[in-house]
């Protein structure tokens, strides 16, 4: 059996395109997204010297907002979404909460008079060191179980690689495997965004746990390599 399945555990607005992108470079890819996105409502605009947005989930909140705001994304997709919004002045960290951090601190964006948009019970810390203000503006809920296609690619031995962008994917897709499903992944790698994410997963259940850009991490798949 060959191992071609790629579990993509994030919701959307990147389930799509990041399962697209799984079958581009030569894989199977199986939608599994283990977070279910519930809007809180429109964020309220008010002056700010700045918006930080730890992910992309947050951006609809800002519909109402005026294109010349500011935005300090938390990596470069994050920021090309909300480029593709309209707005003028989007700048992007390297990819995480601790890179944003450093990021705003460089540049003596601090204080008050900076937003942290984001999601229900996250960014605590990150606002805390800054000393900025949140505004939750999303809930992100654990799915409880995996996708049929998921499940199957699971018993059938073919599964190749799970791709995680968040701590909270990992937990989610953790507690959705029975005891028995747990034992299955030693040929598998976990493909994490951050080495934060990384440290969530236990080692010693994968073949191999890797960090970086999952995507780039991935390579090529045997519909390329002609396997």
């Amino acid at each position: 059996m060959v191992r071609d399945a790629v579990i993509v555990t994030r919701p959307e607005p990147g389930l799509t395109t990041t399962s697209l992108a799984v079958t581009a470079h030569g894989w199977r890819a199986v939608a599994c997204p283990m977070l279910a996105i519930e809007s809180l409502g429109a964020l309220p605009v008010e002056r700010v010297e700045a918006l930080l947005v730890t992910s992309g989930q947050a951006l609809p909140a800002l519909k109402a907002w005026p294109r010349e705001q500011k935005i300090i994304a938390v990596g470069e997709k994050t920021a090309a979404r909300a480029q593709k919004m309209g707005f003028l002045h989007v700048e992007a960290a390297e990819g995480d909460a601790v890179a944003l951090e450093r990021y705003c601190r460089e540049r003596h964006i601090v204080g008050a008079d900076v937003l942290l948009v984001t999601g229900r019970n996250y960014g605590h810390e990150l606002a805390q060191g800054l000393g900025a203000r949140r505004a939750e503006v999303y809930a992100a809920l654990p799915e409880a179980l995996l996708t049929h296609g998921a499940r199957v690619a699971l018993q059938n031995d073919c599964l190749h690689a799970v791709m995680f962008y968040s701590g909270r994917t990992v937990d989610a897709f953790h507690s959705a495997l029975s005891k028995e499903e747990k034992h299955c992944f030693k040929a598998v790698r976990a493909l994490c965004l951050s080495e934060a994410i990384a440290a969530r997963l236990d080692e010693k259940m994968w073949g191999d746990v890797l960090c970086g850009d999952p995507l780039t991490l991935l390579g090529e798949g045997p519909m390329l390599r002609g396997g």
